[in-house]
């Protein structure tokens, strides 16, 4: 497995890209979790980081798409890419299409790689549970995540949550594991996990 999670900064997806094992050219770009907010800023920060890359883009709304859109998408694609948002609902979105199940097994199976930033990390996740937000509009009855990772990755550790976090590790830290990610930083996870 091949997988980037981030915070907001993008700056060490170059180096990642051009480490893969297999050279991704093909690109899905997931902005789904951004869908509720008034404005998104970082989905075209994140496609123009793909584009200098060299890498052809496709951007997949799960919100509107189809399984088969879905699934047609994730064969073109060398890499996923998820931009940040609201978690809930884009595992909302994400359960409906078929893009969990079908993302985790192409990853697990070394033919896409995954890079997540904010939302995104937190699907790689194997739960969503610590991701739910009062303004989150998702609804979801199951809050499993792609599993990717051993551990619940928390986003923006250094914009105001330094406090949340240390609550949050210190009541459940000997259940669970959590990797605090500042926005100027990312975790770079290879192979079986």
């Amino acid at each position: 497995m091949e997988i980037f999670l981030g915070s907001h900064g993008l700056g060490a997806l170059p180096a990642w890209l051009r480490q893969l094992p297999r050279r991704a050219g093909r690109a899905v770009l997931v902005p789904t979790a951004g869908n509720p907010m008034p404005s998104t800023p970082w989905v075209g920060v994140a496609h123009a980081a793909l584009l200098s890359e060299g890498l052809a883009v496709r951007r997949l709304d799960l919100e509107p798409a189809s399984i088969d859109e879905v699934s047609t998408a994730l064969e073109w694609a060398d890499l996923v890419f998820v931009t940040g948002g609201f978690p809930i609902y884009l595992l909302q979105q994400a359960q409906r299409t078929g893009f969990v199940t079908a993302v985790a097994r192409s990853v697990r199976a070394g033919r896409l790689a995954y890079a997540g930033v904010s939302s995104g990390a937190s699907l790689a996740a194997a739960d969503l549970t610590f991701y739910r937000g009062d303004d989150d509009p998702g609804e979801v009855a199951n809050t499993a995540g792609l599993g990717l990772v051993p551990f619940y990755p928390l986003a923006h550790a250094d914009r105001g949550r330094e406090e949340r976090y240390a609550r949050l590790i210190a009541e459940l830290g000997d259940r669970y594991q959590f990797v605090p990610i500042r926005d100027d930083e990312a975790v770079l996870v290879r192979g079986q996990h």
